[in-house]
């Protein structure tokens, strides 16, 4: 996940700073912007709102679980993507 945004819609920023917020506050504490920012990306590029209030309304719509239900796919993805070596820290490998 990149630390940079890639929506530039001042009042999709907004919108998405303050769900995260009421998510952090309600839910789930250690979500930051870019989980939430990413999830829906993730959303998007399946169905690109029409509009400011359309994308606006499925961020509201957007749960800690949606959230974390999208960070945990990711993972699966990146670690089957790794290879075995990488997780010897995990497993108490070879500390060379």
């Amino acid at each position: 996940m990149s630390g940079q945004s890639e929506i530039e819609d001042k009042y999709i920023k907004l919108a998405i700073a303050l769900k995260t917020n009421q998510l952090k506050r309600e839910e789930l504490s250690s979500l930051t912007y870019q989980h939430v920012e990413s999830s829906l990306k993730e959303h998007w590029r399946f169905r690109k709102p029409g509009s400011i209030h359309e994308a606006v309304e499925d961020i509201q719509q957007l749960s800690a679980s949606d959230v974390v239900a999208y960070l945990s796919t990711q993972a699966v993805i990146m670690g089957s993507r790794m290879n075995l070596n990488d997780f010897d820290d995990l497993f108490g490998g070879d500390k060379q």
